[in-house]
């Protein structure tokens, strides 16, 4: 896939779903991922009035993907989608999707292919799932400072964001400790240089971490 059509799907997600508080107390991983479940099958059946940022945080802290690397299998799928390997495309982004329904990089991929494919109404499915996902990030403020920060469950969603939404590259990174939360600070620049400074909230991941790295006694 061609940075500029990525740059063309970013532009319309982001004309779909335009019209950030900071996470509280985390849910046990356990009851994250069954959380996550739930959330899931009700998406499978069709349900898109889910509450997309729980669905995000319940994957992300219930660990639904078990430490999977998407991000080869990505890769591979832009290849094999050059190279006209449609199946094996989708196959691949099918496999992202199954890690974790709630990152939008699976989806994103398998409607690109599916909409190649000739396969409008299953485009159409990853599209309003993807819609979800993005608007519910966006919807949590307008990134243009700390105070309207966009709530983010995880990097990777910052990134998608950043790159595939706004079609960004990032220059530079900062973290950011203000009024008891934590952000991310994102300079970043179009494909004609102009920079833009752009703010997530980066709670959850700390939060995470820090569980991570001091687990509850049992």
């Amino acid at each position: 896939m061609r940075l500029r059509e990525w740059k063309v799907v970013g532009a319309a997600l982001l004309c779909g779903v335009l019209a950030g508080a900071a996470g509280g107390q985390l849910d046990d991983p356990a009851v994250a991922k069954q959380k996550y479940e739930t959330y899931k099958a009700r998406v499978m059946g069709g349900d898109l009035s889910v509450d997309w940022r729980a669905f995000r945080l319940a994957a992300v802290v219930g660990g639904v993907d078990g430490g999977y690397d998407w991000h080869p299998v990505r890769n591979q799928v832009m290849k094999d989608e050059d190279a006209g390997k449609d199946d094996a495309a989708l196959a691949g982004a099918n496999q992202i999707i199954a890690h974790n329904m709630a990152n939008p990089e699976g989806h994103v991929l398998a409607m690109m292919v599916l909409r190649k494919m000739g396969k409008d109404d299953a485009a159409d499915k990853e599209r309003a799932v993807l819609s979800g996902i993005v608007g519910s990030i966006l919807d949590s403020g307008d990134g243009k400072s700390a105070k309207t920060a966009w709530f983010t469950a995880n990097i990777d969603e910052e990134y998608f964001i950043l790159n595939v939404v706004l079609g960004l590259q990032l220059k530079e990174q900062g973290l950011v400790q203000k009024d008891g939360h934590a952000y991310d600070e994102m300079t970043a620049v179009d494909d004609k240089g102009a920079e833009q400074v752009l703010w997530f909230n980066t709670d959850t991941s700390m939060q995470v971490l820090d569980a991570a790295l001091h687990p509850k006694k049992k």
